[in-house]
């Protein structure tokens, strides 16, 4: 568990989804690549038209070294489904991303089958390094440590643990996707370190400092091929080390989360200013944007610590306020920042360290904030693999028509419509054919479909 503080070529090819041409943020690059040589620039929009975006919701969970933490967390995952709808994601089982420590768990077959479990019930399993390290020299960011060499090790060894068979006492993984970097400290050690063990995305760099970002109008996951807008800022102010580019390699934010302000508070159940609260606590919060950390580990552990120390209603606020400010922008993905461990018990008994929440109360955070999710039709909680795989190959929402067939309206591909009580899509162009009439009709017959807000 972590005890410290978790600061933490050719031109593009348009494409057509429903009625609405891509904006040209995808390129296809002849560069010898694992993750099938794309790249993808920072954009505040999503590669599709927003009206049939889903809106993803992606949690990762760091370390999963506590057995309690891990089987709460996975029955919350297994026991709810996405909303109704004709996607991929549609009417399926939760999904999160779980980023492993892994020297302390080989041998451990209690905590290595809690991770073999959720590798068989489709959660992606990422590395985490094998023994943690935080590469920082008197607290300098700038100032490291260690060695390439130490970073390679690092980063094969929690490989090959999670890549190895169950006999050989892995977790039978075919290949390791995703990685995030222990209290969030890397260096270009541990970028060439990925590259080289064929990472396709990492989860890791600062997001959400650019200014002009307010949580209607982040980042969507991007690659690094020309580096990142919001760690250069990091590097410019000093607290960042520089970064080469790495062609291919993904780049999924983890945005600061913005604090509702006090004209919000009586919408989110709360009857003070949550931003006083953490600004008389963590003395680098700004009051005036509202951003603050990310990671549950700042939310709930002792100000005195350099964290906000917050409580259930607090968390909760803050968790739907963020959902509800991308729903009513671009649609950006929701990436929260979590450990596992901290929704069980530790040999039976509490965490120390958190003075306004216990482990039922931060359960319950989850509970509450994964059934208002669940509650918008176009959210869809998926793992970070998930959202990259979409990022490459993105599949719109089909939506429910309100529109009744209209025998005089010619129809092009992917518009819907009702006949009969029944929601159809046009498969290609038509006009004045009337829905279901006959086999291998324009029409198609929709068994689900998400209703729009």
């Amino acid at each position: 568990m972590n005890t410290l503080i978790r600061r933490k070529g050719h031109n593009l090819t348009q494409l057509f989804w429903m009625k609405a041409i891509i904006t040209p943020s995808i390129l296809f690059l002849s560069l010898p690549s694992y993750s099938g040589d794309i790249s993808v620039d920072p954009m505040q929009h999503s590669p599709i038209p927003a009206q049939v975006t889903p809106m993803f919701v992606s949690l990762g969970f760091d370390d999963n070294l506590d057995v309690d933490g891990m089987s709460w967390v996975l029955r919350l995952l297994g026991s709810n489904k996405n909303p109704d709808g004709a996607d991929a994601f549609a009417n399926s089982s939760l999904k999160a991303s779980f980023f492993m420590h892994c020297g302390p768990a080989r041998g451990n077959d209690d905590v290595l089958t809690k991770w073999r479990q959720a590798h068989s019930e489709g959660h992606d399993i990422g590395n985490h390094t094998e023994t943690h390290p935080d590469d920082k020299v008197n607290w300098n960011p700038l100032e490291s440590w260690m060695t390439i060499e130490q970073w390679q090790q690092e980063i094969t060894q929690c490989n090959e643990l999670l890549m190895a068979s169950e006999a050989q006492g892995g977790v039978g993984l075919a290949s390791v996707s995703g990685y995030r970097a222990p209290f969030l400290t890397y260096n270009d050690n541990t970028f060439r370190a990925l590259s080289d063990n064929h990472i396709q995305y990492d989860v890791s760099l600062p997001a959400g400092n650019t200014p002009e970002h307010d949580g209607t109008n982040n980042y969507w996951p991007y690659t690094l091929h020309n580096g990142s807008p919001e760690h250069d800022i990091g590097v410019n102010n000093g607290w960042k080390p520089p970064l080469s580019n790495y062609p291919n390699l993904w780049e999924i934010p983890l945005h600061t989360l913005i604090v509702p302000p006090d004209n919000e508070m009586d919408r989110y159940g709360l009857a003070y200013s949550l931003r006083d609260k953490i600004a008389s606590r963590v003395p680098w919060f700004d009051a005036i944007s509202g951003k603050g950390d990310n990671f549950d580990w700042n939310l709930y552990f002792e100000p005195a610590w350099g964290a906000a120390g917050l409580n259930e209603n607090d968390v909760l606020a803050i968790y739907k306020y963020n959902l509800d400010l991308r729903l009513s922008g671009n649609k950006s993905p929701l990436v929260l920042g979590l450990h596992s461990g901290f929704y069980g018990y530790q040999n039976g008994q509490e965490h120390f360290g958190m003075p306004e929440s216990t482990v039922e109360s931060r359960r319950r955070v989850l509970e509450k904030f994964t059934e208002y999710a669940l509650s918008k039709p176009e959210v869809r909680f998926v793992s970070h693999k998930q959202l990259v795989d979409w990022m490459e190959e993105p599949e719109p929402l089909t939506l429910c028509s309100t529109s009744e067939w209209d025998a005089h309206k010619a129809y092009k591909k992917g518009d819907g419509v009702t006949y009969m009580g029944e929601q159809y899509q046009a498969a290609w162009w038509t006009m004045q054919q009337i829905p279901g009439l006959y086999e291998n009709s324009p029409w198609k017959s929709l068994d689900a479909c998400t209703p729009e807000q």
